[in-house]
């Protein structure tokens, strides 16, 4: 089976309502528009065209449009995302948001020089580094010269292998993440052509947004939401995911990583 096929099957409908739950609504993970401006510090979003891979409910996608008056294309490799994504779509966003399925990472939907900037947040983990060595020359192709490409990773400090925590994680909900370091990136982004202009810490930020994200789905009121589709004991033991991750990040099991790359004119 390949990495787009797991990570088809890891991410069921009622999965994701838990997801909304504890991130907002549309938003699969951490940080919701938090996180979003800090990834695009910096950046002038107003008209730019941007690709969002991975998009999957679409409130990032939404959060750019509506907030930051950027026009967003999300690409998402789950069909039933995709139609409810641009089922939700505003009215007042539809000439500026999108959503486009794709089931082949060797040929994006779209003409080369397509898009100002790229980005994709928490979802290349689930990708090996011969997948992401495809995808990344995919991506620089749709970017126009001089468009940026910026992502936000989980990375281990160790080539193929995670700590005993992130394996705890893993097995509990029996997700497919792949162990890339730093070095892994700089090479894959290399390969593809981009120049890599930074690479930056966000364990912090990450291990704040994991601890909120339990206290969150622990609250009452998101209990009462959850209980007609989980258990109890299901929602305690994603309350002790989200604590052993958060605690992790801390101590630098798990790497968070925004990285930004650019593509030469």
């Amino acid at each position: 089976m390949s990495s787009i096929d797991k990570v088809q099957e890891e991410y069921p409908e009622q999965f994701c309502s838990l997801l909304e739950a504890a991130y907002g609504e549309g938003f699969l993970s951490e940080g919701g528009g938090e996180a979003i401006d800090a990834l695009f510090n910096g950046f002038g979003l107003e008209n730019k065209r941007i690709l969002d891979i991975g998009a999957g409910l679409g409130g990032p996608a939404a959060y750019l449009a509506g907030r930051h008056g950027a026009i967003v294309t999300g690409l998402e490799i789950n069909r039933p995302m995709v139609d409810e994504s641009n089922r939700r779509i505003p009215e007042e966003l539809r000439d500026r948001l999108s959503f486009v399925y794709y089931d082949d990472i060797s040929r994006l939907p779209f003409a080369g020089a397509s898009f100002d900037l790229a980005f994709c947040k928490g979802v290349l983990l689930h990708l090996d580094t011969a997948e992401k060595n495809i995808l990344f020359g995919e991506i620089f192709r749709v970017l126009v010269p001089g468009g940026s490409f910026i992502i936000s990773d989980w990375l281990s400090p160790e080539h193929g292998r995670w700590g005993e925590r992130m394996e705890t994680i893993a097995r509990a909900d029996n997700l497919s993440i792949v162990a890339n370091t730093e070095d892994d990136y700089r090479e894959v982004i290399r390969k593809a052509g981009f120049t890599l202009v930074s690479l930056g810490d966000d364990n912090a930020r990450y291990a704040r947004y994991n601890d909120h994200v339990a206290d969150t789905i622990d609250d009452p009121a998101t209990r009462k939401r959850l209980a007609p589709l989980f258990s109890p004991e299901y929602i305690d033991r994603q309350i002790w995911e989200y604590r052993l991750l958060a605690e992790a990040i801390r101590e630098r099991e798990m790497l968070v990583r925004k990285i930004v790359c650019h593509r030469p004119k």
